[in-house]
């Protein structure tokens, strides 16, 4: 059967896969599906297990929407999940894995979160939203889920409908809202009767909770400082409490740390963290205190990378970040790092100032989530340039893993990637086959350049589908956001469908993107449409001085977030492109200090002032201030819900340009917030790439 190019309607086709957890006796392997349900235009997760050995792959779960969080219970008998079929909250739920329907363990009216078994097996450690009253509120017994569920819509409706009164600088959050007065707080549940304990309370929430290995304590993180609405250092400490309940302990207070975990002896914590040199673009580290605490010490201060996934997709479901992982001797810990556009399972040596590391599963993907069955037994969820995710089981070597100094493990840009460790891998779901049986997605092409300040600067040109040699075709240039994240061997339903619609794609890694050293990502910051504008535009010139396909003369650029500010700057200082589409953007940096959900953290570390000391500052690094040089033909695109980047950015941008006479549009998308190219609804999803291919495909100059 012939095969065709990415379509739109492809985004409704997606099996994306996610979260794996090997159950203890390391034979099968339990992880999330994300669907979309045509009808209703909503995701849907569900539960699969898949036997080791790949022989067996069946769905766990069907019911509700939402089937998340999976947690193997010590003896692998249970499951304990996440699921929100019973009236539309997420409660926790045991599922017995020799048969049998799953039960409902908790009627929490806020639900839960992050479960955790301890040790005897007997207990489960959650989170839970509790309101100003202090205390968890619950459902009745006797209330059926249609019951909890009307509750539940009543309560909102009076919440939304009525006014809101805020003390506190940060009170909003893109994709959530405006606040309603909860913190996350930790709670003790009792697997057998459902009874449950709240371990912590007050104004402050907690996250990433770790059960001891003799489940007396549990460690988490939390930022219970007075002063933590101008704090900083933006700290998130690390505590212990007592699993029975009981006084809190401080552990560390040097660090912004999160996501505990515990050495298999117990004796030692590890977290991941920094010291916050670079604020934002600092480089993530592993840390290390004694579980009855102590100074933290920076298990990886010479390691090159940062650990975490800093690669981007627009086609991958919730991903749920662990800490870091121990190997069962305590000799190593594993973690995720990017580099170069790679996203690669690395083995460290746990012992402090040893400074080793080796990567141990690798190559040209992003691998976004893992877990170990065994030493050499690793499961893995990946993606390539050319498929969202596959669920894989990595076999490595019996040979011992031999280390190598940090400063050896990754080699410079544009060479050999250094060798992982001897592996072979069995793939062990079917996500997307019946798909790309279809389907031929473009793969991308690497290119590099030289910046003009000798930055060596990484990108990928994808060619159009059905790309025929000898022929020119137009361009679009698509910018990340961030910018600390960066491009690479991720996919890109966006970029795919563009080259089905006979477009050639540039995309890039300017300065201010991860994954090529702490230099790099911070040369951004308090220089904002400097250095990374010039990346940018000298990315255009580089890749169509290697690539012959690539039409100078019909150039288009977007870019969402930082790309949405980008791409203002760049329509405010050059007439290079034939049409720009700005998404999700920044106009204002000023006004964009009051209103934005991340205001005055983001623009005191990333522009280097607030609106008291640096406001000339801040005007010169605003797109805003150049609206009356911008030529080129610009959509403004937008989604009325984000409080990341709110609308009046976008607006602000229109009214100039458009007073002045400029050619410009504004394109506002209902019910949206701002990571809908990512999670928002499909049909919108839709829409909006319609509107940015739309506009630019209009304008598009004849070929000369």
């Amino acid at each position: 059967m012939a095969k065709r190019g990415v379509s739109m309607d492809d985004l409704y086709r997606f099996e994306m896969v996610a979260n794996p957890v090997v159950s203890p006796q390391g034979d099968r392997v339990v992880y999330e599906q994300t669907t979309t349900n045509r009808k209703t235009d909503e995701y849907e997760t569900q539960l699969l297990i898949a036997s080791i050995e790949g022989s067996k792959l069946y769905t766990l779960t069907s019911a509700g929407t939402k089937n998340t969080g999976a947690a193997w219970s010590p003896d692998g008998q249970t499951l304990a999940f996440i699921s929100n079929r019973a009236g539309g909250v997420s409660q926790a739920w045991l599922l017995p894995l020799a048969g049998g329907e799953a039960r409902q363990l908790t009627r929490f009216k806020n639900g839960v979160s992050s479960l955790v078994w301890t040790p005897d097996g007997k207990k489960l450690v959650a989170l839970t939203p509790v309101t100003s009253s202090g205390s968890i509120e619950t459902f009745e017994t006797d209330m059926s889920a249609k019951d909890c569920e009307e509750s539940n819509q009543k309560a909102q409706k009076e919440w939304a409908e009525g006014p809101k009164r805020y003390d506190r600088l940060y009170y909003k959050m893109d994709g959530m809202g405006l606040s309603k007065h909860r913190e996350t707080q930790l709670v003790v549940i009792d697997v057998e009767t459902g009874d449950f304990k709240q371990l912590t309370d007050g104004p402050h929430s907690v996250s990433g909770p770790a059960v001891s290995p003799d489940g007396k304590y549990v460690a988490f993180v939390s930022n219970r400082r007075e002063n933590k609405d101008t704090d900083p250092e933006r700290h998130s400490d690390v505590y212990r409490v007592p699993l029975d309940g009981g006084d809190l302990e401080l552990l560390c207070s040097d660090t912004v740390g999160y996501n505990p975990s515990y050495s298999p002896d117990g004796s030692t914590i590890t977290f991941f963290g920094n010291q916050n040199e670079f604020e934002s673009a600092t480089h993530t580290d592993i840390y290390a205190i004694p579980a009855t605490g102590g100074a933290g010490v920076n298990l990886t201060a010479e390691f090159p990378d940062t650990i975490m996934d800093a690669v981007l997709s627009d086609t991958h479901p919730e991903v749920r970040a662990a800490g870091p992982k121990w190997s069962p001797d305590g000799k190593f810990l594993y973690a995720l790092s990017s580099r170069e556009g790679r996203t690669e399972v690395v083995r460290f040596s746990s012992t402090v100032g040893a400074g080793e590391a080796q990567v141990i599963i690798g190559g040209d993907r992003q691998v976004y989530g893992f877990d170990f069955a065994d030493r050499t037994t690793a499961v893995i969820v990946y993606a390539t340039q050319t498929h969202p995710g596959k669920l894989a089981v990595v076999k490595l070597s019996e040979n011992e893993i031999k280390l190598r100094k940090f400063r050896s493990v990754t080699e410079s840009m544009g060479q050999k990637p250094v060798a992982f460790f001897p592996a072979v891998e069995t793939r062990l779901d079917n996500a997307c086959n019946a798909l790309f049986e279809e389907v031929e997605p473009v793969m991308p092409e690497r290119f590099e350049f030289r910046s003009q300040d000798d930055w060596v600067v990484e990108g990928w040109v994808m060619k159009p589908y059905g790309y025929e040699a000898g022929k020119k075709y137009p361009v679009i240039l698509d910018v990340h956001g961030g910018p600390q994240l960066q491009y690479g061997y991720g996919f890109f339903h966006e970029m795919q469908w563009f080259a089905s619609q006979g477009y050639a794609v540039i995309f890039m890694n300017p300065r201010g993107s991860m994954g090529y050293g702490q230099e790099f990502v911070n040369a951004v910051r308090h220089h904002y449409g400097e250095g990374d504008a010039a990346d940018v535009q000298n990315s255009v010139e580089a890749a169509i001085a290697q690539f012959d396909f690539l039409d100078g003369s019909r150039v288009g650029v977007t870019g969402g977030s930082y790309g949405g500010f980008m791409t203002n700057w760049l329509v405010g200082h050059t007439d290079r492109f034939f049409a720009a589409v700005a998404q999700r953007s920044i106009s204002n940096w000023i006004s964009f200090y009051g209103v934005s959900d991340i205001g005055p953290l983001f623009v005191e570390a990333q522009l280097g002032g607030d609106i008291f000391t640096e406001r000339e500052k801040l005007w010169r690094m605003s797109p805003l201030a150049y609206a009356n040089e911008v030529k080129t033909p610009l959509l403004l695109l937008h989604s009325e819900n984000d409080l990341r980047c709110p609308m009046e950015q976008a607006e602000q941008f229109y009214t100039a340009i458009k007073r002045r006479g400029g050619e410009v549009e504004l394109f506002r998308i209902p019910n949206a917030s701002h990571g809908l190219s990512r999670n928002g609804k499909p049909k919108l999803r839709q829409e909006r790439l319609q509107a940015i291919f739309g506009y630019i495909n209009d304008r598009l100059p004849k070929q000369e």
